[in-house]
C-alpha cells in the first residue's frame, strides 16, 4: 500500500509540475516535428481523438503493431501494461486486464475481456486467433465497458479495426523469414470497383517448423500452419447511406503446444512408477515431452460475416445497424502431463455458432453533446465433446486394484449450451461549460442459457464398469454415468436465467487544449456459466452466478511542450462480488478437478502511468507501467490444486502480477534524400504471480523481462521497408502459467530467442 501511495503521489506531482512549467517552455523545447500522429478511436462508438476520451485506452496503428511484432492478441502485452495472457491448460486463451480475467477449460467459456472486430463481437476467446490481419489500428479499453459493449467486458474490451477499402488502387506485400524456418507471407489489394463500390482483399499465411524438442526422445513439436483472409466491400450509394460487408476466415492446422513436466504428485494413493522416476524438464524453453504415438495437429476453422449500415436521418442524427454471424469449429488434442507416459491427454471437439444484431441511433445535442440509444440481441449455440484419457495414472491404478484387472480410465464429457442475450442501452454526454463535460449511460441485459450435458463411458466399457459400482445402479457401455436429480444416470438438464443493469457516469474537465482530467464511476456484470467437468453427479454441473464490479477511476491526459510529450495516468478501485474463478473441487471417483467457483467479495486497487515523447526529430519513445493490488476480501474456503482445504482470504488473484512495464524506443534518421534508417527496441516485463489459489511454489510464475530489437531502412515515401529483428534476444526462460492435472504439474513456456528479416512493399 505504501508503494502504491508513492506511485500515485509521484504521478500527481509530476503532472502538476509539468502543467505549471509547460507554458514557459513550450516555445523553446518543442522540436519542429513532434512526430505524433494522434490516433482517432471509436471507444464510445463514435470517432474521437484518443486524448479527448475520458477513459484509459491504449491504441496503436497497424504499422506500429507490425513494427513491434504483434501478430496475435497475446502479443499486445508488448504495448499494454495491465494486460496479461495465460493458457487455460487445454489450449483456450485467457486474457486479463488490470487483474480481471476468467480462466476456464471450456471452449464455450465466456471471457471478461471480449475481443471485437470493427465493433462486431467475438464472444469466445478461441475465435480471436486471426484478428490481427491487415489492421488500421487496435484499441484496448481498460475497465468495465458494459454500457456500450455489453456483458462479459468487466475487465475491458479489445477492438481490432481492419484497414478499409480505398478510393484509389493500392496494394501491398509483406514477407518475413526467421528462426525455425518461420515465415509469414501476406498482402492486400484495395481500390474502387465502381463510383460507389470499393473493395479490399487481404490474405496471409504463417508457417514454421517445429520449435519444441523432446528432452528424452529427440522428437519435435510446434509446427505452425495458419491461413488467414479478409474481404471487405464498402458501398456508398449516396451521401447519407453507407454500407460495409466484411468476411473474415481463418484455418489453423498448427500443432498444440506441449508442456514442461516439473513435478509428480499422484492424485490417489495408487502410485505411478513411470512418472515417479520421470526426469523433470530442464530450464530450456524448447524442452518439452509428449506422447510420440499421437497427432497434435489442430483442425480449427473460423468464419465471420459482418454487415453494417449507417444512414444519416439528418445532419446530426445517424441510424446504425450492425449484424454479425460467426461459426467456429475446433478439433485438437493436448498432452496434459508433459511426458512420454500415457498419463493424461485431452481432446476438444466443439462448435460455436453466434448471431448478433445491434441497432442504435446517435446524434448531437445542440452542438454541446452527444447521445446514443440502441438495442442488442445475441444468440450463441455451443456444443463440446471432450474425450479424456488416463490409461497410465494413479486413478486407473486405483481402480485396477479395486476391480482386480487393468482399467485404463477413459471417459467423454459432452455439453451443449444455448444462450440468448437481449439488451437496451443509452448514453449521453453534455458540455456544461466550454471546459466541463458530464456523461452517463446505462444498459439493461437479460441473459438466459439452456444447458444439457453428462460424462459418459467412451465406448470401451471401462467407465461403465466403474460407475455401475460407484453409483449403485447400472451404467451401460457408451452411456452417461452422471447421476441426475432423479438418482439415475443420464443427461443433466438445467437453465440459468439472470438480468442486470450496467451503468457509467462521470465528468471531464479540460484545463487546456491538450490537458484533460476525468473521473468515472461504473458498474458492470459478467454472465454466469456452466462448468465443463467430468461430472459423476449433477451437482458438479451447477453454474456459477453472474459477477458484478463497481469501479471508480480518476485520470488525466496531458499533451505538453507543444505536444512533444504526452502524459496519461489513472488510479482505480474495483469492488467485486461473486467474482468467477477457476478453482478446484474433489469429486468422488475422479479426484481433484478444476471447477468454476464464485468468490463472495474481492477487490482491486491500482494505478498506471504512460509517457510518450518525441524530444527531437526522428526519436520516439514510450514508457508505461501498471501497479495492481488484487485481493480476496472475505472468507473463501476451497481446496488448493492438490486438494488441501484452506481459506484464501487475503490472497491475490491468479495470473495477476503486481507490477507490469512496457517500453519502446525508435530512432529514425535520413541516410540519403530518399532513404531513412531506423533502430528500435521493445521491452516488456512483469513481476511474479501465481497461476492458482494457494500460493504454492510449483504454481509460481516468476518475474521476467523480454527484450526485442529491430533495425532497418525504408523509403522516404513509405513504399518499401526492409528490417532485421530479434525477439526475446536475451533468450529469457519464462512461462505464462502452471497447472496440475491428474498426476503431473506442468508449465506453459514462452518461445526462446527468434530472429529474422522482413520486407514490405506498398503501391499507391
Amino acid at each position: 500500500m505504501k508503494s502504491k501511495r508513492y506511485l500515485v503521489g509521484s504521478s500527481v506531482l509530476s503532472v502538476a509540475t509539468l502543467l505549471s512549467v509547460q507554458p514557459a517552455l513550450a516555445q523553446t523545447t518543442a522540436p519542429a516535428d513532434s512526430g505524433f500522429n494522434e490516433i482517432v478511436v471509436t471507444a464510445q462508438k463514435r470517432e474521437e481523438n484518443i486524448n479527448k476520451v475520458p477513459m484509459s485506452i491504449t491504441a496503436a496503428t497497424g504499422e506500429q503493431l507490425r513494427s513491434v511484432g504483434v501478430v496475435q492478441v497475446r502479443d499486445l502485452v508488448k504495448i499494454t501494461p495491465g494486460l496479461t495472457y495465460a493458457d487455460s491448460g487445454v489450449g483456450t486463451p485467457v486474457y486479463t486486464v488490470r487483474g480481471i480475467g476468467f480462466s476456464d477449460i471450456a471452449l464455450a467459456g465466456r471471457p471478461t475481456v471480449t475481443v471485437y472486430t470493427d465493433q462486431a463481437p467475438l464472444p469466445f476467446s478461441s475465435e480471436a486467433r486471426g484478428v490481427a490481419l491487415d489492421l488500421e489500428r487496435v484499441e484496448i479499453l481498460k475497465g468495465p465497458q458494459g454500457t456500450l459493449f455489453g456483458t462479459n467486458s468487466t475487465g475491458g474490451a479489445i477492438n481490432f479495426i481492419a484497414a478499409k477499402p480505398t478510393s484509389d488502387l493500392q496494394a501491398g506485400a509483406d514477407v518475413s523469414y526467421g528462426r525455425f524456418n518461420a515465415h509469414q507471407i501476406g498482402g492486400f489489394v484495395s481500390g474502387p470497383i465502381s463510383s460507389t463500390l470499393s473493395a479490399r482483399l487481404a490474405v496471409q499465411h504463417d508457417g514454421m517448423d517445429a520449435w519444441q524438442k523432446s528432452y528424452t526422445t529427440d522428437q519435435k513439436l510446434g509446427v505452425q500452419d495458419f491461413w488467414n483472409g479478409r474481404l471487405t466491400l464498402d458501398w456508398t450509394p449516396s451521401d447519407t447511406l453507407k454500407t460495409s460487408f466484411t468476411l473474415n476466415r481463418w484455418i489453423d492446422h498448427s500443432d498444440t503446444q506441449a508442456q514442461q513436466f516439473i513435478a509428480y504428485r499422484p492424485t490417489t494413493p495408487a502410485p505411478v512408477p513411470e512418472l515417479a522416476a520421470y526426469p523433470v524438464a530442464p530450464h530450456n524453453a524448447r524442452a518439452a515431452d509428449f506422447d510420440t504415438d499421437k497427432s497434435y495437429r489442430k483442425d480449427n476453422d473460423f468464419i465471420q460475416a459482418n454487415f453494417r449500415v449507417d444512414y444519416d436521418l439528418a445532419d446530426a442524427l445517424t441510424l446504425t445497424s450492425l449484424t454479425s454471424y460467426s461459426r467456429y469449429s475446433e478439433n485438437q488434442l493436448v498432452d496434459l502431463d508433459g511426458t512420454t507416459v500415457n498419463n493424461n491427454y485431452f481432446q476438444t471437439i466443439g462448435r460455436l455458432r453466434s448471431i448478433s444484431q445491434e441497432v442504435r441511433l446517435s446524434g448531437s445535442i445542440a452542438d454541446r453533446g452527444h447521445f446514443t440509444i440502441g438495442a442488442n440481441y445475441a444468440d450463441d449455440d455451443t456444443s463440446e465433446v471432450n474425450p479424456t484419457f488416463s490409461p497410465v495414472s494413479s486413478v486407473s491404478n486405483l481402480f485396477s486394484g479395486l476391480f482386480g484387472a487393468p482399467l485404463p480410465v477413459t471417459f467423454t464429457t459432452t455439453t451443449n449450451q444455448d444462450s440468448t442475450t437481449k439488451a437496451i442501452f443509452a448514453t449521453v454526454d453534455y458540455d456544461l461549460t466550454d471546459a466541463i463535460n458530464v456523461y452517463a449511460g446505462g444498459r439493461y441485459t437479460d441473459f438466459r442459457t439452456k444447458f444439457t450435458g453428462c460424462a459418459a463411458d467412451s465406448g470401451d466399457g471401462v467407465a461403465a464398469t466403474i460407475f455401475t459400482v460407484l453409483n449403485g445402479s447400472p451404467v451401460l457401455t457408451g452411456q452417461c454415468f452422471t447421476v441426475t436429480e432423479t438418482g439415475t444416470a443420464g443427461i443433466v438438464r438445467s437453465t440459468l436465467k439472470q438480468d442486470n443493469f450496467s451503468w457509467r457516469a462521470g465528468v471531464q474537465w479540460t484545463l487546456a487544449p491538450h490537458v484533460l482530467l476525468y473521473g468515472n464511476v461504473s458498474k458492470g456484470y459478467k454472465a454466469g456459466s456452466f462448468p465443463i467437468v467430468p461430472a459423476n453427479s449433477y451437482l458438479s454441473f451447477n453454474p456459477v452466478t453472474q459477477e458484478s464490479v463497481l469501479a471508480v477511476e480518476g485520470g488525466f491526459k496531458a499533451g505538453l511542450f507543444n505536444r512533444a510529450l504526452q502524459l496519461n495516468g489513472a488510479i482505480f478501485h474495483y469492488d467485486y462480488k461473486n467474482k468467477q474463478v477457476l478453482g478446484s473441487v474433489v469429486l468422488p471417483g475422479v479426484g481433484n478437478v478444476l471447477r468454476l467457483l464464485n468468490i463472495p467479495k474481492s477487490r482491486v486497487n491500482g494505478a498506471e502511468l504512460e509517457i510518450t515523447a518525441a524530444p527531437v526529430t526522428g526519436l520516439k519513445l514510450s514508457v508505461a507501467g501498471t501497479y495492481i493490488s488484487s485481493k480476496v476480501a472475505s472468507s473463501f474456503v476451497n481446496v488448493d490444486p492438490f486438494g488441501t482445504l484452506g481459506d484464501f482470504d487475503g490472497q491475490a488473484f491468479p495470473n495477476t502480477p503486481k507490477w507490469q512495464f512496457t517500453g519502446d524506443i525508435e530512432h529514425k534518421w535520413p541516410v540519403s534524400e530518399r532513404v531513412n534508417a531506423f533502430l528500435g527496441g521493445n521491452v516488456s516485463s512483469q513481476s511474479k504471480t501465481y497461476s492458482q489459489f494457494g500460493e504454492l511454489a510449483l504454481f509460481k510464475t516468476k518475474a521476467y523481462a523480454r527484450l526485442d530489437l529491430r533495425a532497418g531502412i525504408e523509403a522516404e515515401d513509405g513504399k518499401w521497408r526492409a528490417s532485421i529483428w530479434g525477439r526475446n534476444v536475451t533468450n529469457t526462460y519464462y512461462y505464462s502459467a502452471a497447472t496440475y492435472v491428474q498426476d503431473a504439474v506442468v508449465r506453459y513456456m514462452g518461445q526462446p530467442v527468434t530472429y529474422g528479416v522482413s520486407l514490405a512493399f506498398r503501391y499507391r
